[in-house]
């Protein structure tokens, strides 16, 4: 197959497209290299370009050959598997969770018994020693307890516990590991030999803070809900501090997750409903409040699909003339009312993002899916979902002059402030803004103060 017939050669003086990858004369690269370097699967190389299915993993590509890769985000994350739609992945592990269970109900006949264990843990003995030993004195404890009358606060004192107690002496000698003439169980060698225990974050997240919003939507789903799909948000502007975990049903709409969404940005006023979602190379916007007088619409995708590097000073690009869409401008867009998670093409632990206010980033990725059946602990009801599974711990934001107290002002396009928003304690707030009468000239930028008691949160 000649080159012309892979892809097309990139034309000079075109907008370099950053999700097109062009096979130079300098190179000998194969689509294991291509795999490997973009971190991407066989099989979304060849979904994405059906041309490459002439060649093998290991032949070398033909120079000018144009690689089509899927458009991600600058940090993609720790992304691996390939690209899959939700309700298509959930029907097949549907169909093949019941094939496992019906394969174990036509085996369990052949099923071999296990022998019955000849040596006991030293809890199982510990069980059996305390109950011959129960068994042994109920008869006494019975005839003496009738001759006290039936009186229930005696009944301690007729328990005979040194039998237990010589039992339990024994069986410490019997399972004293020193006993093997092991230098790992010998006292003085316990500290070298030992493992330090893991301490693995807690995902326990307490009642009061499992639901933000509850889905009173109807449920129309013949199927019984069987899997949920959860989602790691992280905090605004962050690519490595986690912040929390949803849990979702795939027939509920996407727009669940933005609603239950908190951030340190998100405050009780009045705040710009605006949002999207890009995840999977599709933006998907929220239209939700599109046409209603409280909030004004707009679509925040707009200024990122009309961006071309062209008209960002390249004296070697047209002045004139339709200029042709590149990067995410080739990105398909869908709107928030109208798609469901089962409707996402996603890809396992590859980052998405979520704006939302208007203007606050969040990264976010699906990072596991669970079987609701697995478990008794999972709630099956939509309107228990979304539902919070992990929580990071809540931290104070403290002032951002003094780096002491906790922030209960959030300053807004102040000059004299180095961020916007910017956090601050009273006295430090006060102390640049305030007059020498005490008086704080608030008409040049938005303050927000919170209630007393209250404080800024991470």
């Amino acid at each position: 197959m000649r080159a012309e017939e892979v892809e097309t050669n990139v034309p000079s003086g075109t907008p370099k497209n950053p999700f097109l990858l062009s096979i130079t004369a300098n190179d000998s690269t194969t689509l294991a290299d291509i795999a490997v370097s973009t971190a991407l699967s066989l099989t979304d190389l060849r979904s994405l370009n059906p041309s490459l299915d002439a060649y093998s993993v290991t032949d070398s590509l033909p120079v000018g050959s144009a690689i089509q890769l899927p458009p991600v985000l600058s940090v993609r994350g720790d992304a691996y598997g390939s690209y899959f739609t939700v309700g298509d992945a959930e029907g097949t592990m549907r169909r093949l969770e019941l094939a496992l269970d019906a394969l174990l109900e036509s085996e369990r006949s052949n099923i071999p018994k296990l022998p019955e264990r000849k040596v006991r843990s030293k809890t199982e003995k510990i069980v059996a020693k305390v109950r011959d030993e129960s068994e042994r004195q109920l008869e006494r404890i019975k005839r003496e307890f009738s001759e006290c009358a039936g009186r229930s606060n005696l009944l301690q004192f007729l328990v005979d516990i040194e039998p237990v107690k010589s039992l339990h002496k024994e069986l410490e000698w019997e399972y004293n590991g020193t006993r093997l003439n092991l230098r790992a169980m010998e006292t003085e060698h316990r500290e070298l030999f030992s493992k330090p225990t893991r301490e693995r974050p807690s995902r326990a997240v307490a009642e009061s803070s499992r639901y933000n919003v509850v889905d009173r939507s109807e449920d129309f789903c013949v199927a019984e809900h069987s899997y949920r799909w959860e989602f790691t948000v992280l905090a605004p502007d962050s690519i490595t501090e986690v912040q929390e975990t949803w849990a979702v049903l795939s027939c509920q709409n996407i727009g669940v997750l933005v609603d239950t969404l908190e951030c340190r940005n998100c405050l009780p006023t009045r705040m710009s409903k605006n949002a999207f979602l890009f995840i999977g190379g599709t933006f998907y916007v929220d239209n939700r409040h599109a046409g209603s007088d409280t909030d004004e619409y707009e679509d925040l995708t707009i200024p990122i699909r009309q961006f071309n590097p062209c008209l960002e000073g390249n004296a070697h690009c047209p002045k004139a003339g339709p200029v042709e869409r590149t990067a995410f401008g080739n990105c398909p867009v869908k709107y928030v009312s109208q798609t469901t998670f089962a409707d996402l093409n996603v890809r396992l632990g590859e980052f998405g993002l979520l704006r939302h206010i208007g203007w606050c980033n969040h990264y976010f990725y699906l990072s596991s899916a669970m079987s609701l059946s697995a478990s008794d602990c999972c709630d099956r009801e939509r309107g228990a979902y979304p539902q919070r599974v992990m929580r990071a711990p809540v931290r104070a934001v403290r002032c951002r002059l003094c780096r002491s107290h906790p922030s209960t002002v959030i300053c807004y396009n102040d000059e004299l402030s180095p961020e916007s928003p910017c956090p601050y304690c009273v006295p430090c707030f006060e102390l640049l803004h305030a007059t020498d009468e005490g008086v704080v000239a608030d008409d040049q930028f938005v303050t927000y103060k919170f209630p007393k008691g209250k404080y800024l949160q991470a």
